[in-house]
């Protein structure tokens, strides 16, 4: 054997054959042009996939959505299987006599002057005390010294059979059922005691807007529609008329060869103003865009989010009061696009933007017509500080004029309550009283709001959105009550 070995071994040395010499001829060759090879391939995927990216060209769509529903589709998961953050916190107080908590008027009368209306928008057994057989209070009215009005129950499953029958274009995630996450998003009141609302799905769709419905004194629906993608806060005009934020999903949106949307979804949210008569008909639409297209601020639309350029989160209407703004007329249609920081006037005929407004203020929601020139929102962003070894920013009331520019806070005038104003990136509402002399802010992460004088900013009352959740099971019999995020206060009759 060793003999063979031994001649084995002379034949390939006299041959090269597995020599060092032959694997840098041959063998080693094979390897490194394997090597380089694969690089190059490395190299080219790389520079089609920055290419995909850059270009949005197939496949860019098809990933970006797997990708995206395998996203929602985990934290869908990982809520179920994780105990998930609570839309509340405790707020220390005895969980008894809550309504002497909740509405707290000042002044020598400690009355309000007008009816208001508590309505909580994150959870479904609030107010619980007050509409017990249900699933809580959707909204309870307070009056005089805090004594207890109207209400409005509300069932969790009064959505379910409607919103599910009608057709709609949405995404869903697989095992995130729709009438178990729908939720009150804003309440607009009718003149005869009716709420507008409009609902959302908070995680799990796409897009998340559920729709839009009136609801009655004894909670149930008049009607609910889908159509339009109707959302956030509307104002409801004489003849219960309403003007509410909707929207079209479209793939592309162009405007010559200046502007060219495309949104990696494949769905551009393309704002409208959605006009439902008293039946929640859909009667007119007002496009924001051709509104910004045809006015001598189209070049505002060069530099926005492809996704979401707009997002209009409030319509309501100049009072008959207006002055000092030359061409703006009662009924113009007053505008608030957060994606901008910037509120706008449409005209009510030839429905062209005719004011743009842009100041100190970011992300603002709830822009009213307050009086004459001024007009009044929530500022959600528009003030950044260092406090408690961190940036914050803060949101508040102001009033902006908009023939002078000039801007003024009402609130908050009092530095021991800017603890309330911290981290309200989203939501917030304004409500102006009847004869314009107050307006009411909903703070609503916060659970609090706070009812203004106009002239000199006093606070006449506080409203503290705490609720007896011992009922859920989950708490213990003597913990205190909690206060939920979801805080919206508005007058029961608001100005027109």
């Amino acid at each position: 054997m060793a003999g063979r070995r031994q001649k084995l071994e002379r034949q390939r040395a006299e041959t090269g054959e597995g020599t060092g010499e032959e694997n840098e001829r041959g063998g080693g060759g094979d390897r490194w042009a394997r090597r380089t090879f694969l690089v190059a391939a490395l190299v080219f995927a790389f520079g089609a996939g920055m290419y995909v990216a850059w270009a949005r060209v197939f496949p860019y769509g098809v990933t970006y959505r797997s990708v995206k529903t395998a996203v929602v589709a985990a934290r869908a998961l990982g809520n179920k299987l994780l105990p998930s953050q609570e839309p509340w916190v405790f707020a220390g107080v005895p969980p008894d006599s809550l309504d002497a908590r909740r509405v707290r008027p000042a002044g020598v009368e400690g009355k309000l002057r007008d009816p208001v209306v508590l309505l909580d928008t994150d959870v479904r057994w609030s107010f619980a005390e007050h509409c017990r057989g249900t699933d809580g209070c959707l909204a309870v009215e307070y009056a005089g010294r805090g004594e207890v009005g109207r209400t409005w129950p509300f069932r969790a499953g009064m959505l379910a059979d409607v919103a599910n029958a009608l057709p709609r274009s949405s995404e869903r995630t697989p095992g995130v059922a729709s009438a178990d996450i729908v939720r009150p998003f804003y309440a607009t009141p009718y003149a005869g005691g009716d709420l507008l609302v409009s609902f959302w799905y908070p995680k799990g769709h796409f897009p998340p807007e559920a729709g839009v419905g009136r609801v009655g004194g004894d909670g149930q629906l008049r009607w609910f529609t889908t159509k339009g993608y109707s959302h956030h806060e509307a104002h409801v005009a004489v003849g219960d008329t309403a003007w509410i934020p909707g929207m079209t999903l479209e793939p592309i949106v162009r405007a010559g060869n200046l502007i060219r949307w495309e949104c990696p979804s494949g769905s551009v949210r393309l704002d409208r103003v959605n006009v439902l008569d008293e039946n929640g008909t859909l009667v007119d639409s007002v496009s924001v865009f051709n509104a910004f297209l045809q006015s001598e601020w189209a070049a505002k639309l060069l530099r926005v989010d492809h996704c979401d350029p707009f997002h209009l989160n409030s319509v309501s209407l100049v009072g008959e009061d207006v002055s000092g703004l030359p061409g703006v007329r009662q009924g113009d249609l007053v505008l608030s696009l957060r994606n901008l920081s910037a509120f706008v006037v449409v005209d009510k005929e030839s429905r062209v933007v005719k004011r743009y407004a842009a100041g100190t203020w970011a992300g603002q929601h709830s822009v009213k017509h307050l009086g004459g020139s001024e007009f009044v929102m929530f500022d959600n962003e528009g003030v950044v500080r260092f406090h408690e070894g961190r940036w914050v920013s803060d949101a508040r009331v102001l009033v902006v004029d908009l023939a002078s520019g000039e801007e003024t806070v009402l609130f908050p005038n009092d530095p021991g309550r800017r603890r309330w104003t911290i981290a309200n990136r989203t939501q917030g509402r304004i409500s102006v009283s009847p004869d314009r002399t107050r307006v009411l802010a909903s703070y609503t992460k916060q659970g609090v709001a706070f009812e203004v004088r106009v002239a000199g900013g006093a606070v006449l009352a506080e409203f503290d959105f705490v609720h007896d959740a011992r009922r859920l099971g989950r708490l213990h019999a003597d913990s205190s009550a909690i206060r939920t995020r979801g805080a919206m206060a508005f007058y029961a009759r608001e100005a027109r």
